[in-house]
């Protein structure tokens, strides 16, 4: 593969990659999250199966390319509504934490599994190892397929969201109680009072 087919390839799955973060909100309000991201998982293997066994030449690079196309529109949709419901889900104080520990794991294995991915080609070979790559990529389908998420139909709102969530904001305390004022009592003029405060009446 040139150096120009190889650019583009790559190029098809950066397209592909926003196309599914671009339809996510779609795919998953029409077929529900859970389900939409379970058919991605279980895609994103297959789409493995052209690099298994491609060869030179331009009919696979264009079929390589289109797999890539689609392996990244199918992680690009789960990933944006996998997001987003851990923001939905998370309370407020919390989501910053929780996504510096998700782009921690995410990103910080990366390193390792270059290191593995290119121990393991040098040794076994390039085929074996994107077989082995091709295996690991059936984990998050088998962890989702066991998890309450893969019935989830509707995106968590208001309804669902637990009270300080991102979907829904503590509700403000509301004002106490407005209490009568005090009534000023009214004097009570009786007729020894009357007398007492006539001109010369008792002051006592």
């Amino acid at each position: 593969m040139s150096a120009t087919a190889f650019g583009v390839l790559l190029g098809l799955g950066a397209l592909g990659a926003a196309a599914g973060a671009l339809t996510a909100p779609s795919l998953a309000h029409r077929w529900g999250p859970g389900p939409m991201m379970l058919t991605a998982l279980a895609i994103t293997p297959l789409t493995q199966i052209p690099l298994l066994l491609g060869s030179p030449g331009l009919r696979w690079q264009i079929t390589i390319g289109a797999a890539l196309f689609l392996q990244l529109a199918c992680a690009g949709a789960a990933g944006t509504t996998q997001r987003s419901i851990r923001q939905i889900i998370t309370t407020t104080g919390m989501q910053a934490r929780m996504q510096a520990v998700s782009t921690w794991l995410t990103a910080g294995v990366r390193p390792a599994a270059a290191l593995l991915a290119g121990g393991l080609g040098t040794w076994i070979g390039v085929r074996p190892t994107l077989t082995a790559g091709t295996f690991l990529l059936l984990v998050p389908l088998v962890v989702l397929a066991r998890s309450p998420l893969r019935t989830l139909r509707q995106m968590p709102d208001q309804a669902t969201a637990a009270p300080g969530t991102a979907g829904e904001p503590v509700p403000p305390t509301p004002p106490p109680p407005r209490t009568a004022a005090a009534a000023v009592p009214t004097p009570v003029h009786t007729e020894d009072a009357r007398q007492n405060g006539s001109p010369g009446g008792d002051a006592a």
